[in-house]
């Protein structure tokens, strides 16, 4: 697996925690701005590797707006990483066609995805408020969206939102 990530120090307690730090990176997004996961420090954060390719990634992206839309989740960053940006027409479209509302990031050459040593798309990352790794799930169906549902509602009730 790719859990290659140095795990974090629980100072309070003096435990180590064991779910690994999520490297901290900067990609451009599609209105090219630049997003960088440590902006979204005290918020989960849901990280969805896809292609243009991809069918699953396309029904999970929309399936996440859905989620985005519900309230009481404005402590919820969804960020689209996508690993085969160079036709950005053809991104831009997809994105616009199912009216994606969230970041498009753009991954050239897959260099995040082969950093995080991912192995298939799409593969979707929780990351918790203090940008620890608290979910990874590689496919899309109900049962990985009632995963990540389940973890970010958690993490966001232990947070005590």
């Amino acid at each position: 697996m790719w859990l290659v990530f140095s795990p974090g120090c629980n100072h309070s307690s003096g435990k180590v925690d064991a779910r690994p730090r999520v490297p901290d990176f900067r990609l451009n997004t599609i209105e090219h701005e630049r997003f960088y996961l440590n902006q979204h420090n005290d918020k989960v954060v849901i990280l969805v590797f896809w292609a243009t390719w991809c069918r699953a990634c396309k029904k999970e992206m929309l399936e996440l707006q859905s989620f985005f839309k519900q309230p009481g989740l404005k402590d919820v960053t969804i960020a689209a990483i996508c690993t085969d940006p160079e036709n950005f027409a053809q991104v831009q479209n997809i994105v616009k066609h199912l009216g994606i509302t969230y970041p498009i990031l753009m991954d050239h050459g897959a260099r995040l995805f082969k950093d995080f040593r991912l192995v298939a798309l799409p593969t979707t990352l929780v990351v918790d408020q203090k940008q620890r790794l608290a979910l990874s799930r590689v496919g899309w169906d109900g049962a990985v969206m009632n995963q990540v549902t389940t973890k970010v509602l958690s993490l966001l009730e232990r947070a005590g939102h």
